[in-house]
């Protein structure tokens, strides 16, 4: 397929002449499907630029600058090998972006998760730091009196040492 773009003060643009080329039709029937394309007043302002140009016979002929969705709501109308060549790469590349997307979406959605539990996770420890300022104490406090209750005694008191001296 032949090259149907070109930049324009930094716009990608074509014209009904490299779409005529393109796609093996006469400008005039670009141009004529152009003007019975069925959309907005709007849209067609907006994608659809009236221009000319001077042909090789040295006299002006009209022509169209035409947007990307110009381009695409156009030739989505044609038939012929070559405009179903272009759909079918158009398909492709829409599927290749909508896999991108979703590649991406699901990253995204992986990593959002991971931060989530992470947060959760510090979050938690932070309130388990705050209450174990508070338990520590407490449970220290037992542990020694336990341990001390565990201690094995050689001598319960002085009253111990005494009867066994006197046996």
């Amino acid at each position: 397929m032949e090259q149907v773009t070109l930049i324009l003060n930094g716009q990608v643009i074509t014209t009904d002449l490299l779409i005529a080329k393109a796609f093996g039709r006469t400008p005039s029937s670009v141009r004529r499907a152009i003007k019975t394309l069925n959309c907005s007043d709007e849209f067609r302002a907006n994608n659809f630029a009236q221009t000319a140009y001077i042909d090789k016979q040295g006299k002006t002929q009209p022509s169209y600058q035409i947007t990307k969705d110009g381009f695409v709501l156009l030739v989505m109308g044609f038939t012929g090998k070559q405009a179903t060549e272009f759909k079918i790469k158009y398909i492709e590349a829409f599927n290749a972006m909508e896999k991108h997307i979703n590649n991406a979406y699901q990253q995204f959605n992986e990593v959002c998760k991971q931060f989530n539990q992470r947060k959760d996770d510090v979050s938690d420890s932070a309130r388990d730091m705050v209450f174990w300022k508070h338990e520590k104490p407490v449970l220290e406090k037992i542990l020694y009196e336990l341990k001390n209750e565990l201690q094995l005694r050689l001598f319960n008191d002085d009253t111990d040492i005494k009867e066994e001296g006197a046996k």
